[in-house]
């Protein structure tokens, strides 16, 4: 049985013992003076679940489990939280009656009597996406969202005091889509050959063993690592010891013929390792992108999941920065996300999720690129047919194409703190659907 089918039987067995009936209306609470409405959230956090001015919880759940939100009719209704989308009815929420499910028994939440839902059932759903618009619909006595939520023991929980607490920090479960998730990052490791005299970062040698340590500390199962000169990679993993797997690995470095190596000049700067405890490789592929005054070959594998057997791709790129000496590479970071595009457009063509990492050297520009045409998203980010970047932009990035979302996102910089790099580390728990 697929998730979607699992989700579907969850949610009617729940409708058919009463989780979403709506008793006579209670009268409101006095409102806490910062409410949940107000505070300013961004993607995989959680959101008030209505958008819109003159939005009031009136807070009347009790007899029954769920609040009702009252804003005018056609606001827009937003997913609290990330997850599976179940579209069904019932009498008392009426036709457009949603569920966003994290892991069948844990976080889940259901928006009714909404005049439309904009979702549909088996479609994963980003934080803060619109999923559908505030209705009169099924018992409503007036415009308002049916709100309520079973929590991580399966058991219901107060909708509002519930929005008070988590709105606008990580939601309250790392299980999605039956997966406890993996750590994907990208770091750039700053090359061993800018730091030999430099007096504000210290020698690879010293970095590179706390680099390892710092991966470690952050459980990273993949991680796209950028500026990886060979001494780095070589005391790297002899200081890793084997926990972990990388691409380009050894023998396809010493193969000059390789497709890899052939015409790549510094062949190991970009890399891509996973822990070898959590991930397998099942495949390795390359793409081509324009660096300064020629082409480099950026890798590209396929995993899997141990504990879930599920599959995904990763691509890590560096794209080349302007103002180091070879003058503006506007031109060549818009070619190379042109084809990193059309590469993750491929690579989604085979069914399977696929996660971008890397030292983009742009902001609006990479995110635009990527993000155009709902092709992708970041952690932080959400589904947008033109562009609709986060308010805090960087240069180093993590996207998804397809069927993966995150629970847990920072751009930490931790590492630059220490004098590791001059980057922070991005990082995010990602969560691979069947």
């Amino acid at each position: 049985m697929t998730i979607t089918k699992r989700l579907a039987a969850a949610v009617t067995g729940l409708l058919a013992i009463g989780l979403l009936s709506v008793p006579v209306i209670a009268a409101a609470p006095a409102q806490a003076q910062r409410l949940p409405q107000d505070r300013p959230v961004t993607p995989p956090n959680v959101y008030f679940p209505v958008s819109g001015k003159n939005v009031h919880d009136l807070k009347n759940s009790g007899k029954r489990p769920g609040t009702e939100i009252k804003a005018r009719c056609g606001n827009r209704v937003r997913a609290s939280h990330p997850g599976i989308a179940v579209v069904t009815s019932s009498p008392a929420s009426g036709p457009n009656l949603v569920a966003i499910v994290t892991t069948i028994g844990r976080l889940t939440t259901w928006y009714g009597y909404m005049k439309k839902a904009t979702v549909t059932s088996g479609q994963l759903v980003q934080a803060g996406q619109v999923i559908g618009r505030v209705g009169q619909e099924g018992k409503a006595q007036f415009c308002s969202l049916y709100f309520a939520v079973r929590g991580n023991t399966g058991t219901n929980v107060n909708p509002s005091k519930w929005l008070n607490r988590t709105v606008g920090k990580p939601v309250n479960t790392t299980s999605m889509f039956d997966s406890w998730g993996i750590v994907v990052a990208s770091l750039n490791t700053l090359g061993a050959s800018h730091t030999k005299n430099d007096r504000k970062y210290p020698t690879y040698d010293v970095r590179t063993p706390q680099q390892v340590a710092l991966l470690n500390s952050y459980s990273a199962d993949v991680v796209g690592l950028q500026e990886f000169q060979q001494p780095q990679r070589d005391l790297f993993l002899a200081t890793a010891a084997g926990t972990f797997g990388i691409y380009p690995d050894d023998a396809t470095l010493a193969d000059p013929s390789s497709p890899f190596v052939s015409g790549n000049y510094h062949p190991t700067e970009n890399s891509i390792i996973w822990r070898n405890s959590t991930m397998e490789l099942l495949d390795e592929d390359f793409i081509r992108v324009p660096y300064f005054e020629g082409y480099r070959n950026m890798p590209v594998v396929l995993l899997r999941e141990r504990v879930t057997g599920r599959t995904a791709w990763f691509i890590n790129v560096h794209n080349p920065a302007s103002g180091v000496g070879y003058g503006d590479q506007t031109s060549h970071r818009a070619e190379a996300i042109a084809i990193e595009r059309a590469k993750v457009i491929e690579l989604r063509a085979t069914g399977r999720p696929v996660f971008v990492t890397g030292d983009f050297n742009d902001r609006k520009p990479a995110f635009c690129g990527l993000t155009a045409g709902m092709l992708t998203i970041t952690p932080d980010s959400i589904p947008s047919v033109s562009c609709a970047p986060p308010p805090s932009l960087g240069i180093d990035w993590i996207f998804t194409a397809g069927q993966a979302r995150f629970t847990r996102y920072a751009r930490d910089w931790r590492p630059k703190d220490l004098q590791l790099t001059d980057h922070p580390i991005v990082w995010a728990r990602a969560h691979i659907a069947d």
